[in-house]
């Protein structure tokens, strides 16, 4: 959501007549797009409030970002992340972490989750920690860090959209359980 007169705060690289699909090129810190969590730079924009991008040209999507209105839905594609191998040479650690949500956010995006498709699914993965957040002022959270549970709510089995809203609806203040990898060097 946004206001009428104000913008999203994201630049959109690429189009038709560029080089490929729309995707998000910056993030304004800042800014609505940021403050979502829901976006990161790379993400591909396929369509915006239902309308299909894959024909646009660069100004063409500038213009229909403009000229929005209040209430923004954009279609997102993104790189699911890896998935993490405890082996000989990483080990999982986890750690709690409370938190307090500024504007209704912890400052992070997460990516991943339970898909009907075996391949696509990858445990609760943070992918981008906002600078200036709360995640990032406290100092433990990185990229890379796997979310098991928010207030004692374990992610495992749960959906991209079901791991959001727990996320949003949880307290203004919430304990995360993070798994994180830990490199073990070789005798």
């Amino acid at each position: 959501m946004k206001k009428e007169g104000t913008t999203l705060g994201l630049t959109v690289s690429g189009g038709i007549d560029k080089d490929g699909k729309p995707r998000v090129s910056n993030l304004r810190q800042g800014g609505i797009a940021a403050r979502s969590d829901q976006l990161d730079v790379g993400d591909y924009i396929k369509a915006v409030n239902g309308i299909n991008l894959a024909k646009f040209r660069h100004d063409e999507i500038i213009s229909l970002l403009k000229n929005v209105g209040e209430r923004v839905v954009l279609e997102v594609e993104y790189e699911l992340p890896p998935v993490s191998v405890q082996g000989s040479s990483v080990m999982f650690r986890t750690v709690e972490v409370t938190l307090h949500k500024e504007g209704n956010t912890f400052g992070f995006v997460i990516r991943g989750g339970a898909h009907d498709d075996r391949n696509k699914s990858r445990p609760v993965v943070i992918t981008c920690v906002r600078p200036g957040g709360p995640a990032d002022r406290e100092g433990t959270i990185k990229p890379g860090d796997r979310l098991l549970s928010v207030d004692g709510i374990r992610l495992l089995g749960s959906t991209h959209a079901e791991a959001m809203s727990i996320l949003k609806q949880c307290g203004q203040e919430a304990t995360l359980l993070i798994e994180y990898d830990v490199s073990v060097m070789g005798m």
